[in-house]
């Protein structure tokens, strides 16, 4: 699911409380749909409390608000650590109540290169120099970025130290 699909869209508490999404935010663990009611009174709902993504959000209320939180605002500038500009945020995977990937100007980052802040920071990360493949299937695609979940799934595979090589 793609966040610029989430904006705008009306949201319905169990309890009969409406609004509608002007914003998600996030504290590195969990993501919030900021939202308001027909008087513009602002409150928050956990992605985890969604019940129902359809044509409006289905949500029920429970669990605890972030402390500090970080907005996910399409068109914020990114850059790398030397300083280049790398674009604009255009948008956000979000699978698993997780951000997974940003599309930032025509290129997807791994949510693992990101440091979030007024500007977004993309880190230096490694992808794969050529195809693992096992038993003559092809597991992971040259170029794709090697992230934690990444690892995990070659691990899985017993494809781990050929993975891990190939991304050398």
């Amino acid at each position: 699911m793609k966040i610029s699909e989430i904006i705008g869209k009306r949201v319905l508490d169990k309890a009969g409380k409406e609004g509608y999404v002007f914003s998600v935010q996030a504290d590195g663990n969990a993501l919030y749909l900021v939202c308001a009611d027909e008087s513009e009174r602002e409150f928050e709902v956990r992605w985890d409390n969604v019940l129902n993504f359809g044509d409006s959000i289905i949500y029920e209320t429970r669990g605890e608000k972030a402390e500090k939180k970080y907005a996910l605002r399409l068109g914020r500038a990114c850059y790398g650590l030397k300083g280049n500009f790398l674009g604009r945020l255009e948008n956000c995977t979000v699978a698993g109540g997780k951000i997974k990937t940003a599309k930032i100007g025509k290129k997807n980052y791994p949510a693992e290169a990101l440091v979030w802040g007024d500007v977004i920071l993309v880190k230096e990360f490694r992808k794969l120099n050529g195809d693992v493949i096992k038993n003559g299937e092809r597991i992971f695609k040259k170029g794709s970025p090697v992230t934690d979940e990444l690892l995990e799934e070659a691990a899985a595979a017993g494809e781990y130290v050929q993975t891990t090589l190939k991304s050398l």
